[in-house]
C-alpha cells in the first residue's frame, strides 16, 4: 500500500479551512464574542487532585528549569480564540505551565505539520489542532508523529464524544491520536417561504425521492432550482452532498480496511440520485467557493436548499439577516425509508507531537479545554465552535431558540444528528487522488451524461492503480 503522504489538492478546502480567516459562528448567543480572557478565572472549578503532581514530574524529567513548562500550540483563527480563552484558568490552576498559542494560518499549519513530521518530529509545536480530513493522512503517513493518547488514558474519554468522530482520530488497532475539539453534522438549510408557496411540508418530508419530487414540482410553479452544484468540479467542494448521500448509506471513499469504496452500491446510488436530479433539472450550475456559496446564502442565486454542515448556521444571520425567517434548517432525509438521518460534517482535533518533551503535561491541557465543563465553557465563549464534548450539549446554552430560524431549537437539532451511532469517515493517506477521481467521474456524470456505476467502477479501479489499495468487493 502507498505510504507516501499526498497533501490536499490547490483549491480543497475542508469545512474547518473554508471557516479560516472569516468570522462563523456556531447558533449561540452572540454575547460569547467578548474576550474572556480577564474573566475567566471566574468560572474556575477544581481539576482532581495530583495534576499538578503529574505536569511537575514531567516538566522535571524534560528539563524545564525549576519545574517550569511552556508548552506551544499551533493552531489558526476561530479555534485560537477558544483555546486563549480556556489558558488563563488553566495556567491558574497549574502555575508550573506556560501556554502559548499560535495562529499559524489555515491550510498553512498543514505544510508546516507535514514539514515536522518528515523530519522526525523536529520543530512540531507540543499541541496541534487537525482536521479530521487530514487526520488519517497523518496517522497512516507518520504512525510515530503523534503522540499515542491511549497511553495516557484517552480512550476513557471516548463517551464523552461523538463515535463517528472519536473513531476519525484511531488508528487501526483503536489508539487514539487526537481528542475532538468542534464537531459538525450535516443538515439541509430551506427555503420555507418557497416550499409553503407551493404547499410543500418540508416537515414531512422522509427521502430524498421525496424531496426530488417536491424540488421538480418547485421548478415547474417558480422557476426556482432545488440546489445548485459546480457541475464541472471547478474546486473539490463540489464533492460535499455526494459525500453527504454516501455518507447517510454508511459508506464513504474508503472503507475501516482502507479498501476504496468508491464504487459499493451506497456510493453508485448517492451519485445516481444526484444524475436523477440534474435530469429533471432542479440543479443549477454554479461554481464553487466562497462568494458562490454566498449568494445562495443571500438569495441571490434562484436556489430553495442548501445540503451542508451545522456551522453554516451562524453564517446566515451575519449574511443574509433579511431573510430571518423565510430559511429553515432539519436534519437529512434518509436515503431510503428507515435509513440514516444523520451523517458527519466532520470536525478537528487535539493531537500532541511525540517528540514532545512535555507530553503529559500537554495532555493536562488537552484534557482541561477539551474534556472538562469548565474548561469547554470557556472555549465555547472564546469562539463559538460547536463543542465535540458532550456534556455542553446539556447547558443552557444549547437550550435557548434561535431567534433567525424563528425561535427552532437548532442546537438541539445538531445535538440529535450527533447523537444517532453512524459510522466514521475513513479519509486514509489517499483522501486527495480519492476525492479528485470522484469529482472527475461526477462531472462526466452531469456534463456527459455518463452512467453512474460505469463513471464510478472507473474511478475505483484508477484509484486502485494509484495507491496499490485494494477494491472492496
Amino acid at each position: 500500500m502507498k505510504s507516501n503522504f499526498v497533501s490536499l489538492p490547490a483549491g480543497t478546502l475542508s469545512h474547518a479551512d473554508q471557516r479560516g480567516s472569516r468570522t462563523m459562528r456556531s447558533s449561540a448567543p452572540s454575547a460569547r464574542h467578548a474576550r474572556l480572557r480577564a474573566g475567566a478565572l471566574a468560572l474556575g472549578g477544581t481539576l482532581v487532585a495530583g495534576v499538578l503532581a503529574s505536569c511537575g514530574s514531567d516538566a522535571s524529567d524534560s528539563g524545564g528549569g525549576g519545574g517550569d513548562v511552556t508548552l506551544t500550540v499551533w493552531t489558526w483563527d476561530q479555534p485560537g480564540e477558544g483555546l486563549e480563552a480556556a489558558i488563563p484558568a488553566f495556567e491558574e490552576e497549574h502555575p508550573g505551565i506556560t501556554i502559548e498559542v499560535e495562529n499559524v494560518g489555515n491550510p498553512a499549519i498543514w505544510d508546516k505539520i507535514t514539514t515536522g513530521m518528515a523530519a522526525g518530529g523536529s520543530g512540531l509545536a507540543d499541541i496541534m489542532n487537525v482536521g479530521v480530513d487530514y487526520m488519517g493522512n497523518y496517522i497512516e503517513t507518520f504512525p510515530d508523529g503523534f503522540a499515542n493518547l491511549s497511553e495516557l488514558g484517552a480512550d476513557e474519554l471516548a463517551p464523552e464524544f461523538p463515535t463517528s468522530l472519536f473513531g476519525s482520530a484511531q488508528n487501526a488497532s483503536g489508539e487514539v491520536f487526537g481528542i475532538p475539539y468542534e464537531v459538525n453534522t450535516n443538515v439541509v438549510f430551506y427555503r420555507k417561504d418557497l416550499f409553503e408557496q407551493i404547499g410543500v411540508d418540508m416537515d414531512a418530508i422522509a427521502t430524498w425521492d421525496q424531496l426530488l419530487e417536491a424540488g421538480i414540482r418547485l421548478k415547474e410553479e417558480t422557476g426556482t432550482f432545488l440546489f445548485a452544484m459546480d457541475k464541472a468540479a471547478s474546486q473539490a467542494d463540489s464533492a460535499n452532498l455526494w459525500q453527504i448521500l454516501a455518507r447517510l448509506q454508511g459508506t464513504f471513499f474508503f472503507n475501516e480496511d482502507g479498501e476504496i469504496a468508491l464504487s459499493d452500491e451506497g456510493s453508485v446510488e448517492a451519485l445516481d440520485f444526484i444524475r436523477r436530479a440534474n435530469d429533471a433539472g432542479v440543479i443549477a450550475d454554479i461554481p464553487g467557493g466562497w462568494d458562490n456559496l454566498m449568494t445562495q446564502v443571500k438569495g441571490e442565486a434562484n436556489t430553495a436548499l442548501l445540503a451542508s454542515a451545522s456551522w453554516m448556521a451562524g453564517v446566515f444571520p451575519e449574511n443574509a439577516p433579511d431573510l430571518s425567517g423565510a430559511w429553515a434548517v432539519r436534519r437529512p432525509p434518509a436515503m431510503a425509508e428507515g435509513g440514516y438521518t444523520a451523517a458527519s460534517a466532520g470536525g478537528t482535533f487535539l493531537s500532541i507531537a511525540n517528540s514532545s518533551p512535555n507530553k503529559e503535561a500537554a495532555w493536562e491541557f488537552v484534557k482541561f479545554s477539551m474534556a472538562t465543563l469548565e474548561g469547554q465553557e470557556l472555549v465555547y465563549e472564546g469562539a463559538g465552535l460547536f463543542p465535540s464534548y458532550r456534556p455542553m450539549w446539556e447547558t443552557e446554552a444549547f437550550t435557548a431558540p434561535n431567534e433567525y430560524f424563528e425561535g427552532e431549537l437548532v442546537n438541539q437539532l445538531f445535538v440529535e444528528a450527533l447523537s444517532e451511532d453512524t459510522p466514521p469517515d475513513y479519509y486514509t493517506a489517499d483522501y486527495a487522488q480519492a476525492l479528485k477521481a470522484y469529482t472527475d467521474a461526477q462531472t462526466q456524470v452531469l456534463l456527459s451524461g455518463a452512467d453512474p456505476e460505469e463513471a464510478l467502477d472507473g474511478a475505483a479501479d484508477l484509484l486502485k492503480q494509484q495507491t496499490g489499495r485494494e477494491v472492496a468487493q
